[in-house]
């Protein structure tokens, strides 16, 4: 099913970060490494993360930011152990802050270890109070373990949150049809595409009742409205090459298969289905290897440079995404 950030466990995390640079040769340089610490998808970032936190110019209070930003760069190059180290760090400098519990759960669920998902996403709604999202994705991790009888009790407790949550009313769909109610998974499946027509988990949802039912034209015309709603689900594209495959379309299962490992996610859902993709194209015939995690961690535009070199002699200054640029602020005290 398809969370995010926002989408979402798994979270946009957008955090700036804040120190004092001198007016040298070597300012916009570490003006550049500011926005590549806060923009986790970039090869360079985890290194710029470590100079911004070894420049002896960040704020105590900020070490926490650094090496948040650091462990979803360590994260997207598929090196889940340093990213956990991180997160740990982050903890330790800010235990307040919540969404590194949350951001910790994907390490934890990603290493096999989803008891300590669980307990960090525990953590997560005793920092941040009971959110809709939070529940959702522990229905994730419980739906992952065969515990559909909880995961459809942390459904429930998302819908009591957030009435208007799709993603949840989708998702009870599919966990009703894991637990053998059909009749009631197809009426909450249409629910949800009669109160969200815009939205493609609830066209999903559908698609994933048709496919139980052996329906694979209604499927398929299911998931191709999902698709045309959002391209980037690949969840979708797993479950559209199980349909081709069952019509006898190898070449177009193959691509959509590759289609959906090849999708940026953060989501636990969403990263079983690219896993299932990947058994079905290895079963398939086709060499393909996991690739590393890949997770927009934010949206930093990579023309963000330092526009004013200027500057007085000791200054602090904080990055501004939507500016693409940096401004003077009051140095911390």
């Amino acid at each position: 099913m398809q969370p995010s950030p926002r989408s979402r466990l798994f979270r946009h995390a957008r955090l700036t970060l804040c120190f004092g640079l001198l007016a040298t040769p070597a300012m916009a340089g570490m003006t550049q490494d500011l926005a590549d610490c806060t923009s986790a998808d970039r090869k360079t970032s985890a290194d710029a993360c470590t100079r911004v936190m070894n420049s002896g110019r960040l704020p105590r209070e900020q070490v926490y930011i650094g090496h948040f930003n650091r462990a979803w760069s360590y994260f997207n190059a598929g090196n889940f152990e340093k990213a956990l180290a991180d997160f740990d760090k982050s903890v330790a400098a800010n235990p307040a802050y919540a969404d590194t519990y949350f951001s910790r759960a994907v390490i934890q669920h990603e290493r096999g270890a989803r008891d300590q998902s669980l307990a960090d996403l525990d953590l997560y709604l005793e920092k941040k109070g009971e959110v809709a999202e939070a529940h959702r994705n522990r229905a994730q991790v419980f739906r992952a373990r065969g515990e559909n009888d909880r995961a459809f009790s942390e459904l429930q407790r998302a819908t009591a949150l957030d009435p208007a949550d799709a993603k949840a009313t989708a998702m009870r769909a599919i966990v009703l049809s894991d637990l053998g109610e059909q009749g009631p998974a197809q009426t909450e499946a249409d629910k949800a595409v009669a109160a969200k027509p815009d939205e493609a988990v609830a066209y999903y949802a559908r698609a994933y009742l048709a496919v139980r039912a052996k329906n694979f034209a209604a499927a398929g015309s299911d998931l191709d409205k999902a698709m045309s709603l959002k391209e980037a689900y690949p969840q979708a594209h797993t479950l559209k090459g199980e349909v081709q495959e069952e019509r006898g379309d190898t070449s177009g299962a193959i691509a959509s298969y590759r289609r959906a490992v090849e999708i940026s996610s953060k989501s636990i859902d969403a990263r079983a289905s690219q896993d299932k993709a990947r058994g079905r194209l290895s079963a398939l015939g086709e060499d393909v290897a996991k690739p590393p995690a890949k997770v927009a961690v934010s949206a930093v535009p990579e023309a963000a440079r330092d526009t004013d070199h200027a500057a007085a002699a000791t200054e602090c200054r904080r990055f501004i995404p939507s500016a693409e640029t940096t401004i003077a602020v009051d140095c911390p005290k």
